[in-house]
């Protein structure tokens, strides 16, 4: 099999080969560096790239399984993860100048957890710095850039993960979300993108956005993928203050497209200002689960005016509680806007804090109420298509300046409050650049979303799309 149509396969398919020695995990993982190493240039997704120590494991993967000992479905698969994750020997950078050259000694639970079921780790990827942003711009390495047009932004924080799938490199990548930092890029990039419920899987090793928003998240191009990837990470770890007990993980066996009776709820009021092609794709998809079965109707919560403002001064001031040592000794080496917005964490007192704190209280209150009419909350995952990079970060429309009365609050109330969220490919603008359907669940309703996410993948063909840089 040529290299190129290697990397165009799925990780279900791709595993499939392995498992069953039709293809060889050095294979597969060579022709993923050889996509890596020609679009890096283009892209800027990746800040280290372990090559040898990538390939060495591959061998060591095809001899466990030439021998019997086969770990399941990610033995000998590439995968990315955000230079957020520590990583025994290898350098992690969390994207910033402080970090550049920091070889930490032991790996983050993700890893182990990676590193247990047989995955082979090629790349760290690109980010804004310490995961403060939503565009992938705000790195000491550089901005990344879209694979759908290289001028246009691919959403953040965890931008080069989604960058990498989109483009074939890897099937699998794991990132992290604060405030929309898996859902944006997956929507901007044209692929899947899965937020668990809060304490589902360990953020053990990984570095702090917001203690109490911070979640580890997935990138894939099918809601299958998604679920192969999730069950080898999640489970409890007694290192993770927020890490729940859970049963066995078993989501991809669980996977089930039959959604009759399924009520999902939209929230009209916050549709306003989405583009218009946005709103026809979603309103597009809402047929599909409709036909699916689904029970669709509008929902009104009044107190989801307030989840941008509230998401945004909680990660304001525990990223400055975070970062405070760093910043006073070291605050000319962060990037500009990071540097800024920490400093205006600072100035968050402790009652004004307290009073987000109630406010977070009360929407949650709120959402519970609305979780016993619906299932699930679907919405388009951003109110537009991916902004230009020359825009910078003012182009997401995702600030202190636009964030009351508009779609900035769909796109954060699920991390402020834990709950679990699946952005997925449902359309493309007359500029060829992809629009994302959010689906977002109770607690602990994981399973729910992912199945609604894949009856509706069933039923249409948006994430088969590639961008044409990846063949090109």
């Amino acid at each position: 099999m040529a290299p190129a149509d290697i990397c165009e396969l799925n990780l279900a398919e791709l595993s499939r080969l392995i498992a069953a020695r039709a293809l060889s995990s050095s294979e597969a993982v060579k022709a993923a560096l050889t996509r890596l190493e020609r679009l890096e240039d283009k892209l800027n997704a990746f800040i280290t790239i372990p090559r040898e120590r990538a390939l060495a494991e591959a061998k060591e993967a095809e001899n466990e399984i030439v021998r019997g000992h086969y770990r399941g479905p990610l033995h000998g698969i590439p995968v990315t993860i955000k230079d957020l994750f520590e990583t025994a020997g290898v350098r992690t950078t969390a994207g910033s100048k402080i970090l550049a050259e920091w070889v930490p000694e032991t790996d983050s639970a993700v890893v182990e957890r990676l590193h247990a079921a047989g995955a082979i780790i090629i790349g760290k990827t690109n980010l804004d710095e310490f995961g403060h942003g939503g565009t992938s711009t705000l790195s000491h390495f550089g901005p990344v850039h879209n694979p759908w047009n290289i001028d246009r932004i691919a959403g953040g924080s965890s931008g080069g993960s989604a960058a990498a799938v989109a483009t074939g490199i890897g099937p699998l990548s794991y990132g992290t979300e604060t405030g929309s930092s898996v859902r944006r890029p997956a929507s901007y990039c044209g692929i899947v993108g899965f937020k668990p419920t809060f304490g589902i899987i360990s953020r053990h090793g990984s570095f702090r956005g917001a203690w109490s928003q911070d979640h580890v998240g997935l990138f894939a191009r099918s809601v299958k993928d998604i679920t192969l990837g999730l069950d080898p990470v999640a489970g409890y770890d007694a290192r993770d203050p927020a890490s729940v007990h859970q049963e066995t993980p078993a989501y991809t066996a669980r996977l089930d497209a039959n959604m009759k009776g399924q009520r999902v709820g939209v929230l009209r009021r916050f549709l306003e200002g989405v583009k218009p092609e946005v709103r026809q794709a979603f309103d597009a998809a809402l047929q599909v689960l409709a036909g699916a079965g689904c029970e669709i109707g509008d929902l009104d919560v009044p107190e989801l005016n307030y989840a941008a403002m509230t998401s945004m001064m909680t990660s304001s001031a525990e990223s400055a509680g975070i970062n405070r040592r760093w910043f006073r000794e070291r605050h000319q080496d962060f990037v500009p806007h990071v540097s800024r917005g920490i400093a205006v964490g600072m100035t968050i007192t402790a009652s004004e804090y307290l009073t987000v704190q109630r406010a977070r209280h009360r929407i949650r209150e709120a959402l519970r109420a609305t979780y016993e009419k619906v299932d699930i909350i679907a919405s388009p995952t951003t109110g537009k298509v991916a902004p230009l990079l020359s825009d910078g970060v003012k182009g997401n429309g995702d600030d202190t300046r636009h964030a009351s009365y508009n779609h900035s609050n769909l796109l954060r109330f699920p991390s402020m409050l834990g709950l679990p969220g699946c952005s997925l490919p449902c359309g493309m603008n007359t500029e060829n650049l992809p629009i994302g359907m959010q689906l977002i669940g109770a607690w602990f309703a994981d399973q729910t979303v992912l199945n609604m996410a894949f009856a509706y993948q069933s039923a249409t063909d948006w994430h088969t799309r590639r961008p044409a840089i990846a063949s090109a």
